[in-house]
C-alpha cells in the first residue's frame, strides 16, 4: 500500500492521481477538520461509481486526513 498526497495540488489532480494508483493505494485528498478542498467532489463522484472507497483518519488537534482507497475493478 502506498499513500499519496495530493493536498497541495490543485482541482484535476484527483483522476490523475487514482488512475495512477494500484489497488489499495491511499489518495489522501484533503486534511482539515471537515470535508472539503479542491477534490472532494472528485473523490465522491468516484467512490459513487465505484472506483474507491472514502473514508477519514483522526489526526492530532481535532484535524482529520479525508482518503479515497483504490478499489480493485
Amino acid at each position: 500500500m502506498t499513500e499519496i498526497n495530493i493536498t497541495q495540488h490543485g482541482r484535476g489532480m484527483f483522476p490523475v492521481a487514482l488512475d495512477a494508483a494500484k489497488p489499495g493505494d491511499e489518495i489522501v485528498y484533503h486534511i482539515g477538520e471537515y470535508a472539503k478542498g479542491p477534490h472532494k467532489k472528485d473523490a465522491l463522484d468516484s467512490a459513487e461509481l465505484g472506483l474507491c472507497m472514502i473514508y477519514q483518519r483522526r489526526l492530532d488537534y481535532g484535524q482529520f486526513a479525508y482518503i479515497a482507497l483504490k478499489k480493485k475493478r
